[in-house]
C-alpha cells in the first residue's frame, strides 16, 4: 500500500498514529471530523498526507468510490471492524481487501493536485462545502485552476452539462469524492465534457 509521510508538528499526533496503522493494516475504520453536522465516514484509509486524507467508502459490504477530506479536520478515527467481520470477509472473497489507493494514483499534498488528479482519472468529482452548505454537493469536472479557487463544469441529476461554470474557494472545500457509482453514472450518460 502506498503511504505518504505526514508531519506529526500539525497535526494530533493520536490521530495521525491511528490513520497510519488503519493504511497499514487495512483496517476497517469510522472517521468523524470536527465539522459540525458532517457525516461520520466508515471505509478504509488508503492514503494520508498533512492536506488531504483518503478514505475508500464502505456502504454495508461494498466499496462505494472515493471521499478525500482534510486531515486536520479529522478528530477521530475509531475501529470498524476486524479482519473476521462481514465486510471484510466479503470484500476479500470478491478480491476487493485489502483496499489499495485508486489507479490512476490520486494526490493528496493539496486541493488543486488532489482535485485535478481525481478529475484526470475518474472524469467527475464532487464537491463539498460542509460548514456553508452542509447537505450539499456539486458534481462536475474541472475547468480551471487558480491561486485560492477552482472552476467546475457542472453536470445536473438528468446528467446533462450546465453552460456556465462554477467558483469554489479552496478554503470551503472540505471533501472530495469521486468514483462511486452515481458520479460513475453521470459521467456514462453525460459524455465529454464540451
Amino acid at each position: 500500500m502506498k503511504r505518504t509521510q505526514v508531519s506529526e508538528t500539525e497535526i494530533d499526533g493520536d490521530i495521525l498514529r491511528r490513520l497510519d496503522r488503519a493504511v497499514r493494516t487495512g483496517t476497517l475504520v469510522r472517521v468523524r471530523r470536527s465539522i459540525p453536522r458532517s457525516d461520520r465516514l466508515e471505509g478504509f484509509v488508503t492514503g494520508v498526507d498533512t492536506a488531504w486524507t483518503l478514505i475508500a467508502r464502505c456502504v454495508d459490504t461494498r466499496l462505494e468510490g472515493w471521499t478525500a477530506v482534510r486531515t486536520t479536520d479529522i478528530v477521530e478515527v475509531r475501529r470498524s471492524g476486524d479482519e473476521k467481520c462481514l465486510t471484510i470477509r466479503a470484500l476479500r472473497r470478491r478480491g476487493q481487501w485489502p483496499v489499495r489507493m485508486p489507479e490512476p494514483t490520486v494526490r493528496l499534498d493539496g486541493l488543486p493536485a488532489l482535485a485535478e488528479s481525481a478529475c484526470a482519472g475518474f472524469g467527475l468529482i464532487s464537491l463539498h462545502t460542509e460548514r456553508n452548505v452542509p447537505d450539499a454537493c456539486w458534481i462536475g469536472a474541472l475547468t480551471e485552476l487558480r491561486r485560492a479557487s477552482l472552476r467546475l463544469r457542472e453536470v445536473d441529476t438528468d446528467a446533462r452539462w450546465r453552460e456556465d461554470v462554477s467558483k469554489f474557494r479552496f478554503e470551503d472545500i472540505t471533501r472530495v469524492e469521486f468514483g462511486g457509482l452515481y458520479e460513475s453514472t453521470l459521467r456514462e450518460f453525460a459524455g465529454p465534457r464540451p
